[in-house]
Parts: C-alpha cells; structure tokens; sequence
C-alpha cells in the first residue's frame, strides 16, 4: 500500500445543487481496500458521484492523484437500449480487456437483454475491475476502482465469481466501495470505515 493519498478531501462539502454532506476530510492512501459504511442517505454514493464529476463540492476540495484512471459500478443497473449489443460489445465499448474467467468467457456472445439480471451485473463488474485495452494502457497511471453496492442484484449464481473478480484487484490498484451486505464485506476483507468519522467536527 501506497503511503500517497489517490484520494484527498480537505473540509470538501458534497452536494448537487448545494452541499448536502460534510465538511469531509479523509485520506485513501493506493493500493487501499475501503468500504464505506453509514445508513442509507448518509453520503457514501454522493461521494463516489463527486469523484466522477456526476456531483459538485461546493467548498473545500476533493482531489485524486494526478493521472488517476477511475473506474465507477454505480448502482443504476440499465441496460443499453434499443441495440442488441452483447457481452463483447459491451467490453469493446468501455475500452476494457476481457478477463480469462469461465463465466465471464460464457456471457460474451450472449445478448444483453437476454441475460439474468444477475448476470448483467455479474458482466458490468467484470467491466469495471478490468485493465483498459493495451494501446491505452498506462502502467503508471494510478487506477482507483469505485463499486457503489456491487452486491445489488446479483444472486447465488453469479455471486461467488463476483467475489472472485473484486478479490483479484492487482494490489497496485485502489478499491473504494459502498455496501450494506455484511456477508460480502467479510469474504472480501475489506476495510470498514464509517463516513460519519470523517466528518470535520469543528463545523
């Protein structure tokens, strides 16, 4: 693990519209492996949004390291419409490299509007923790993986690949994730942390 943050918030203040959390500070050092633990509404998905551009900070700041390549699971579990693309497409149009699981290999050629809604899921992690295609790809750039309730929607016969893919993160990436299955959090050994510990309390 990395002693440099990949992810920095100094008083950051969360928000769309206005600010709806904080002021937040907290350091995520690379290579770290959090989960992001609160009640429903409590700004853990808010704050992954802020890391991709999706929400504001309205005050303060909340940086990545320089050259970060973040990669997002939101929780939206859409699927693109009305083209019949299928698991191949769906990698060729994020740009990332299929990886060589049994699973995964077995959903490409399928469509993707015929899949369970487990599987769909199942190929859309896959997506995410994935290296980008070789001619893109820079080993030197930090790549910051954000999972916002990964567990959602998928079911038993998907589920343990899903831990497979996330626990075979290279350990030069960092993983941020938001999750209330505790099953889950514990297969994955992940890191606990409360977002209410980093609220500044001087506010």
């Amino acid at each position: 693990m990395s002693d440099s943050p990949v992810i920095e918030a100094r008083a950051a203040r969360p928000g769309f519209d206005r600010p709806v959390l904080g002021p937040l500070s907290l350091a995520v050092p690379g290579g770290a492996r959090w989960a992001l633990a609160g009640p429903n509404g409590s700004g853990k998905s808010l704050l992954l949004k802020c890391l991709t551009g999706q929400a504001r900070v309205h005050g303060g700041r909340l940086t990545t390291a320089p050259g970060t390549r973040i990669s997002l699971l939101a929780q939206d579990h859409p699927r693109p419409y009305p083209w019949p693309l299928s698991g191949h497409d769906w990698f060729r149009a994020m740009g990332t490299r299929v990886p060589e699981h049994p699973r995964i290999r077995a959903l490409l050629r399928r469509r993707l509007d015929q899949l369970s809604g487990g599987q769909w899921q199942l190929l859309r992690l896959a997506s995410v923790l994935a290296p980008v295609e070789a001619a893109d790809r820079d080993t030197s750039r930090p790549h910051l993986v954000l999972l916002d309730e990964p567990a959602n929607h998928l079911d038993a016969e998907v589920r343990a690949d899903a831990v497979e893919l996330i626990t075979a993160l290279p350990a030069s990436a960092t993983l941020v994730m938001t999750s209330h299955d505790d099953e889950l959090l514990g297969t994955l050994g992940v890191e606990r942390h409360p977002l209410q510990d980093y609220l500044d309390a001087h506010d």
